[in-house]
């Protein structure tokens, strides 16, 4: 027979048990709590450490983004498993064409696409017979020795001369001569004496090769010609003047794609008094991720606003692919996808 003892106790050690136990379970409830909140602190401390650790590997550490091979294994898991010597099945056998790397081009890949000149070096006919029984010599062997040479560039005026012709006959019998003229070759500036190769090479020179116009000043003087960096700056002012409309079409036609990059980058700009500019100016660049033949458009702002690419990719519809800038969410009608390589550097501070 079992004895209720919760029954034989009376009121007064029933309500002390009862409080005893809310006390406790109050107590337990105090400790979960705790414990939650320690936790949270522990990750938020190790979170904060970690911070720490990335914002010292990026100041004081390499720059490279190389780990252990172990720690992203799944990344590389075919070239870890693989195995060159192993045959595989053959269905039926492929012929083609491997084009060399360039770690591997050599001294001959590196010339082939320059024209070749070939110079024989023969002895004369008075020397082709032998010294000792005058009989004539015979070749029986040549040697090959490639020299790459080099031809300076130069500067020369072009004069164009044009003629203006008349038939005698027509003005004495109708008293209107019949008159043609000849007709020189168009260059883009017309009223400049900069031909279109001329404007080729000092707009190639400055953006291609960097070569600011103080120093193409000097270039073209130890060829010659005195042009002043007035002079040059006119000519690449002019020239970009003249070719806005095909600016105007490449938008056109970037505008339509619908997938489009871009990016934007500071610039160095001098102000109005030749001195570098204190406020940052900046470069965007929108790309067409063609090919063949894609679309490369520079824009130039003075400010890194949404409004920038807002107004530039105003009526572009489709997929816009960016870093992480906030800028680009103003862009309307566009669906927004992120740079590869900078989501890669996430994982990358998660592994280190």
């Amino acid at each position: 027979m079992s004895l209720n003892l919760h029954n034989q106790l009376d009121e007064k050690t029933k309500e002390l048990i009862l409080k005893m136990e809310e006390e406790l379970e109050s107590k337990d409830t105090e400790i979960k709590s705790k414990d939650q909140e320690i936790a949270a602190l522990k990750n938020e401390l190790s979170y904060l450490k970690n911070q720490i650790l990335n914002k010292n590997r990026k100041m004081f550490g390499s720059s490279s983004e190389q780990t252990n091979s172990m720690q992203v294994s799944f990344f590389d898991e075919a070239e870890n498993h693989s195995n060159l010597k192993t045959e595989e099945p053959t269905v039926e056998e492929i012929t083609y064409k491997r084009t060399k790397t360039s770690q591997s081009i050599g001294k001959k890949d590196n010339l082939a696409n320059l024209e070749k000149v070939v110079v024989e070096h023969k002895l004369d006919e008075s020397e082709q017979s032998c010294k000792d029984c005058s009989n004539d010599l015979v070749v029986i062997g040549t040697k090959s020795k490639e020299v790459l040479k080099y031809i300076p560039a130069k500067l020369y005026v072009e004069e164009h001369i044009t003629y203006s012709y008349a038939c005698k006959t027509c003005e004495e019998n109708n008293d209107q001569a019949n008159i043609v003229t000849t007709k020189a070759p168009s260059t883009l500036l017309h009223k400049s004496m900069a031909s279109n190769e001329l404007l080729s090479h000092v707009i190639n020179l400055k953006y291609q090769h960097a070569m600011p116009l103080y120093r193409q000043e000097t270039y073209f003087k130890m060829m010659g010609a005195n042009l002043s960096r007035q002079t040059l700056s006119n000519w690449i002012i002019s020239t970009a003047n003249e070719l806005e409309p095909i600016y105007k079409l490449m938008k056109e036609e970037l505008l339509k794609r619908n997938y489009i990059q871009a990016d934007e980058t500071v610039l160095k700009v001098l102000d109005d008094k030749g001195k570098e500019s204190k406020k940052q100016k900046y470069m965007w660049l929108y790309k067409s991720p063609d090919k063949d033949s894609p679309i490369v458009i520079y824009d130039y702002q003075k400010t890194r606003s949404g409004s920038c690419p807002k107004g530039f990719l105003s009526g572009f519809s489709g997929s816009l692919q960016t870093d992480g800038y906030a800028g680009y969410n103003k862009v309307e009608n566009i669906k927004r996808i992120y740079c590869l390589a900078h989501i890669r550097r996430k994982f990358h501070d998660i592994i280190v």
